[in-house]
């Protein structure tokens, strides 16, 4: 009666109660799950990033540096691109845009 009680008080009746039949949380006939993973694993908020080179774009535009604009359209690219084969071909345009003069 006394452990009882103490059980109740401390809120211990769950934790020691005894079960003969095992529980589980896993259906096995039900278990065939396939995980996949993303490619890419970041920790970035890629909603501050695209507001900071918004930001910063708009600075660069008054600073007058076509290279500066080029690196910012580079990484606004990174933040906004998904597949690596896109952001290779507008990384190659970005490189292209050196000899006409800006970065569009």
């Amino acid at each position: 009666m006394k452990v009882e009680m103490i059980n109740r008080m401390a809120h211990l009746t769950p934790v020691r109660t005894y079960r003969l039949a095992q529980a589980s949380g896993v259906d096995y006939d039900a278990a065939n799950v396939v995980v996949t993973y993303p490619q890419r694993f970041e920790l970035r908020d890629r909603r501050a990033d695209l507001d900071f080179l918004v930001r910063a774009k708009e600075v660069t535009a008054k600073i007058g540096s076509s290279t500066l604009q080029r690196e910012i359209d580079r990484q606004l690219a990174r933040v906004v691109l998904e597949r690596d084969d896109v952001l290779e071909v507008v990384e190659g345009e970005l490189g292209d845009s050196v000899s006409s003069g800006g970065g569009g």
